[in-house]
């Protein structure tokens, strides 16, 4: 039987880009703006809001069903939040794995002035996605390209439709859609 790793009470100044199952007690210092977010999953709602105890405040952001719970002056009981980082900048969430619990308990000192969300995280870089194939850069006859792009390997002379073209200069896609070539797919260079 596999546990669940424990949750961790933090003070807000002690968490970092890599903090994870947090628990801390935090007061609504701010509430801002809802915005539409575009994803590929259709849209979603986020609102940041200004969150801070003794050692420090911090941005949290709220999602979709999350927004319009709470009010400034709340003293929120976070269960098992994550640190995310936007534009360099830490974000504490709460995620479908954590909770956000209303708490009785009344944080009357709080620290507005060191905001770890100001400061700067150097984020790594996300590797970049190949959308398309390679030009060839072989083969005087067609090759077996990518769905996107031509081929160019002259161990594989497929000229069917939805193949592209290689030779020198890669040819053309074969993609139906037209992203690449045509329906034969496009011819390269000799």
């Amino acid at each position: 039987m596999e546990e669940t790793p424990t949750a961790t009470n933090y003070n807000i100044n002690d968490l970092n880009e890599n903090s994870k199952n947090v628990n801390a007690t935090i007061k609504v210092i701010e509430i801002g703006e809802t915005k539409d977010i575009p994803s590929r999953f259709g849209d979603k709602r986020v609102c940041e809001v200004k969150v801070a105890d003794a050692s420090g405040s911090i941005l949290l952001s709220l999602w979709d069903d999350q927004i319009g719970k709470i009010a400034v002056g709340d003293t929120l009981s976070i269960q098992n939040g994550y640190i995310s980082i936007v534009r360099n900048s830490m974000r504490l969430n709460i995620g479908k794995y954590g909770k956000m619990l209303l708490s009785e308990e009344v944080l009357s000192e709080v620290n507005t002035e060191n905001n770890v969300s100001e400061k700067h995280v150097d984020q790594p870089e996300r590797p970049r996605r190949e959308f398309g194939g390679r030009g060839g850069s072989g083969g005087s006859s067609g090759g077996y390209g990518s769905m996107y792009g031509g081929g160019g390997d002259r161990n594989f002379s497929f000229r069917r439709s939805g193949y592209g073209g290689g030779g020198s200069g890669g040819g053309g896609g074969g993609r139906r859609d037209s992203r690449g070539g045509d329906k034969r797919g496009g011819r390269g260079r000799r």
